[in-house]
């Protein structure tokens, strides 16, 4: 019973932390940019696809001015690559989940090699499923992968402005972490962890697909949140929090959906939701996600944009975060299992070793 009460404490919990305001300022600040941007030109639909490439700026990490920067310019490439490994998958419609879950194999290794944490592989995984998903035309390929790219640029110079204002101006956010040693997780965590997670993402995307579910990349993106989990009762916590979350998130979300906003509005609605996302993401996971879901909602209905209908959006979503929660956490429990877990890595080893 006590064990329950502190599941429970848990998930409302507000955790303390040591993350500055001035970072989820100016990760909506650049989301908003590149929606004013586009709203000159009359084409917000084009600035939800270079959000995409914006994202790069939440893997920023508390390290040196150099090394900040080339994280952020290695993560560019690394999100333009996903997403134009998901377009793939518009020529090959059979090969998508194969080409997700290698995606989040090697996106997740890399993640882990470099020891990069929050948000981990996920924006990776998640630019390759819309990438994979959205109703793209052929033709428009090249310009919606410079589309992201020209993001990323974006999110690298905001980050520059940003670590500039927060070191040398307000100075509260003096490099802490040392650059640490490449490889130093080991090879459960950096080989065998991303194996098992790629299987599942992939598997999920694939049930989603086989069942012809609405919007069905929904599936995938749920099972690698969940996953993201580092111990069995972290899976288990995130996974409830995830739900609860998106409940809420959905309700808010069909209000917000049913309002036709002009594109300045939008603009400054989107910037509001990453504030309050990247704000509450490391204090609580629930009150994050309610906010975190009509902003990925935007994101992922950027194909059809302002011609959507919220009834059947937001139900789909529900359904699918629900579904793709519940692979996640039997993924969670082969990923710690103390059965499955052996045979895997005994494999890989033998696998590996044969490569070299």
């Amino acid at each position: 019973m006590n064990t329950i009460k502190i599941y429970i404490k848990e998930l409302f919990t507000l955790d303390k932390t040591e993350r500055v305001w001035q970072m989820p300022f100016f990760a909506g600040l650049n989301v908003a940019v590149i929606l004013f941007i586009s709203a000159y030109f009359k084409r917000p639909d084009l600035g939800l696809i270079s959000m995409i490439g914006t994202t790069i700026f939440l893997y920023i990490p508390n390290t040196s001015m150099y090394h900040r920067m080339i994280v952020l310019m290695s993560c560019g490439f690394g999100i333009g690559l996903s997403f134009t490994l998901g377009l793939i998958g518009h020529f090959f419609p059979f090969l998508t989940p194969i080409i997700i879950c290698i995606t989040t194999i090697i996106s997740a290794m890399i993640v882990r090699y470099y020891n990069l944490g929050a948000p981990g592989y996920f924006f990776f995984v998640f630019a390759c499923i819309l990438g994979s998903n959205l109703p793209f035309n052929q033709e428009d390929f090249i310009m919606l992968i410079g589309l992201v790219a020209i993001g990323a640029m974006s999110a690298d110079i905001t980050g520059f402005i940003y670590s500039i204002l927060v070191i040398y101006v307000f100075k509260n956010d003096m490099p802490k972490e040392k650059i640490e040693k490449q490889g130093k997780l080991g090879f459960d965590i950096i080989i065998i962890d991303p194996i098992i997670i790629g299987f599942f993402v992939g598997f999920a995307v694939f049930i989603g697909e086989f069942f012809n579910l609405e919007r069905s990349y929904w599936v995938g993106v749920s099972c690698a949140v969940i996953m993201q989990g580092l111990t069995f009762k972290a899976v288990w916590i995130k996974q409830i929090q995830r739900i609860i979350g998106t409940l809420i998130g959905a309700i808010f979300a069909y209000f917000l959906l049913d309002i036709r906003f002009g594109n300045i509005e939008f603009a400054i609605l989107m910037f509001a939701l990453v504030f309050m996302t990247e704000f509450l993401v490391v204090r609580n996971y629930a009150l994050a996600i309610i906010f975190i879901t009509p902003y990925t909602t935007y994101l992922a209905e950027a194909g059809s944009f302002m011609s959507y209908k919220p009834d059947i959006i937001v139900s789909a979503r529900i359904t699918d975060v629900i579904i793709g929660s519940i692979i996640g956490f039997i993924g969670g429990i082969f990923l710690h299992s103390k059965l499955c877990r052996p045979k895997i890595t005994i494999i890989a080893k033998k696998i590996f070793k044969s490569i070299n």
